[in-house]
């Protein structure tokens, strides 16, 4: 696994220098592109696609399931090669990932293909972005790492926003705004070719018996449990919300507006943070995850009004960015002596409920509809209160 830096400062609260604002910059990019473009907005073309390949629920479910299969095998991969060669490799390799995957779900003829593309690009993510961990802290100061990490975590933000005026771009062509996504995404990784260090870390692999260990860590359980569950719920949101807006508004520009706001809110997971300084991990924990909750539960009963669907995305977008940061933070506080692994853990367990997610609401639609799965999905949300971090 990578080693991951300590949040030890206000968010925000540091003077960014030009080779730390290069850096944002890259790894922003890079970020954009294989988390907000490849990894999440196969939801934002779901009903073309379903129309096109006449696909069953339970189909959809499993290939969204592809993607993030592809993630928690290449999450292994991309850690292995910046610990033991080099980050800048597996950084590249998943913008290539991306560009590639992201082509064949534009030119698939077949639902083998498009599935065989949403897996390839399912990886980028995993491949890209826990090398992160190792470039900042071997390249920013310690003062101002949670404000560069803050800002590239805020990639995904920015790529779920500006999927949304590139879908508009490639109007009723869904192919050909994939076409966009995987220009862009290759323009991302040749930015990080030129501008990432190329050296290696230097770094030993973490032993095995720290990972076993953490089975047997009690304190630690609440974390998983809530990481997990917190995957599952999150998932059904990014994969059905546009299908179910669609179904319920009739009005094919209503997804590109939802998804837009989606993006732009999640730009503020910048602010994590600053947020935990001022209200502490628990209280922003319990208030961000009641957010989430509350932003699944309603969107079923706010597509009656452009306004209640913007304030759905808008709270899921804020909560989902900065409640991952909050469960990095979460990991490190209470696994000291093993925070990389711990960290690693977490990001794995909630990547392993958003593969679940998916294939599970697939099945679930058919029996109690789009409603009831988000209104049940936002219920639980709130229910992970009970599996809180410690003061």
């Amino acid at each position: 696994m990578t080693r991951h830096f300590i949040f030890s400062s206000p968010g925000g609260s540091d003077h960014i220098d030009g080779q730390s604002r290069t850096l944002i910059f890259a790894g922003l990019s890079i970020v954009a592109a294989t988390y907000g473009l490849a990894r999440y907005c196969f939801g934002l073309f779901l009903p073309d696609i379903r129309m096109e390949f006449s696909l069953r629920s339970e189909t959809i479910g499993l290939i969204v399931g592809l993607s993030y299969a592809g993630y928690l095998v290449a999450t292994f991969i991309g850690s292995w090669l910046s610990t033991t060669l080099n980050p800048r490799l597996p950084v590249l390799l998943g913008g290539v990932c991306a560009a590639a995957g992201m082509c064949l779900i534009a030119l698939a003829p077949n639902p083998w293909v498009l599935g065989l593309g949403v897996f390839i690009a399912g990886t980028s993510p995993g491949l890209s972005y826990p090398p992160f961990s190792d470039i900042i802290v071997r390249h920013t100061a310690a003062s101002k790492q949670n404000t560069v990490y803050a800002w590239i975590n805020s990639g995904t933000g920015f790529g779920v926003a500006l999927a949304g005026p590139l879908a508009i771009f490639a109007a009723d062509s869904w192919r050909f705004a994939w076409l966009l996504f995987a220009i862009l995404a290759l323009a991302a990784t040749v930015l990080n070719y030129f501008v990432l260090p190329n050296a290696s870390t230097g770094a030993k692999r973490q032993a095995l018996q720290a990972s076993l260990k953490l089975l047997r860590f009690k304190p630690a359980r609440p974390l998983f449990t809530a990481a997990l569950v917190f995957g599952v719920i999150t998932a059904v949101y990014w994969t059905y919300a546009v299908e179910m807006l669609v179904l319920l508004t009739n009005d094919s520009q209503a997804p590109v507006r939802f998804w837009i706001v989606l993006g732009l809110a999640g730009v503020t997971g910048c602010f994590a943070g600053g947020l935990v300084n001022t209200w502490g991990l628990r209280r922003t924990y319990l208030i961000l995850l009641c957010l989430a909750g509350l932003s699944v539960g309603i969107l079923p009963i706010a597509a009656g009004s452009m306004m209640g669907i913007y304030l759905s995305a808008a709270f899921f977008g804020a909560s989902f960015i900065i409640m991952t940061a909050l469960f990095g933070m979460w990991s490190i506080q209470i696994m000291r002596e093993t925070p990389s692994i711990g960290f690693g853990a977490t990001f794995f367990l909630i990547s392993l409920g958003q593969g679940v997610g998916p294939v599970l609401g697939g099945f679930m639609i058919p029996i109690i509809g789009h409603t009831a799965l988000f209104m049940l999905a936002g219920v639980c949300c709130c229910c992970l209160a009970v599996f809180k971090p410690p003061r």
